[in-house]
């Protein structure tokens, strides 16, 4: 139980390193094969924000597979995870910013609904990292973290709806891959849904 409370940064380097390079490495291979810079840092946002949410009903649905595998990964980087989208993010808006000359106030004025969504997102990612080091969850109790933490579904549709809504983007791959993860996500949702309504059905036939 005392587990959840030492999840601070310190205990996690190996992980942190784990998700930083490898996403870094992913960025640079979008980059290369001709995917914007700033686009591709915000495609591997969604991505790890996706990976943060499919871990869940995983562990749900193949249980056994999930406690085989080595080191606990990934379903022990969670909350790497969700940093590594908070700073992706943010590192995304600060991109359009840059591209703006960071004329904000301009930028602010002329917000699309689009745009309107991905500042939501980046603050309740900021509220959501903020929540997810030790010293804050046990402040919270873990009770009140994890229903924070429910919130990170709402991040990832509104993060869907920001994506998908760009009229501005081309109807290319990597829109089809949001979208496909989007469905994905809906439907592992659901499949644990299902799988936890039979399980606890089957208790109560016993």
């Amino acid at each position: 139980m005392d587990k959840p409370f030492k999840m601070d940064f310190c205990d996690t380097l190996l992980y942190h390193s784990i998700v930083a390079v490898i996403s870094l490495l992913l960025i640079l291979i979008l980059y290369f094969t001709g995917t914007d810079f700033g686009r591709a840092v915000a495609a591997m946002a969604f991505f790890l924000l996706f990976l943060t949410l499919i871990i869940g009903p995983i562990m749900k649905i193949w249980k056994p597979f999930s406690e085989a595998s080595p080191w606990d990964l990934p379903w022990s980087c969670r909350k790497e995870l969700g940093i590594w989208f908070m700073i992706f993010s943010v590192s995304h808006m600060l991109l359009v910013l840059d591209s703006r000359y960071w004329g904000a106030l301009g930028y602010s004025t002329g917000m699309r609904f689009s745009d309107m969504i991905a500042f939501i997102v980046i603050f309740w990612a900021l509220v959501l990292t903020v929540a997810s080091f030790g010293r804050v969850i046990e402040f919270l109790g873990i009770s009140a973290w994890r229903w924070l933490y429910r919130f990170t579904y709402i991040i990832f549709y509104l993060t869907g709806a920001h994506v998908i809504s760009r009229a501005d983007r081309p109807l290319d791959w990597l829109r089809w891959a949001y979208l496909f993860m989007i469905v994905l996500v809906i439907l592992l949702q659901s499949v644990a849904f299902i799988k936890t309504v039979a399980n606890y059905r089957k208790t109560m036939v016993r």
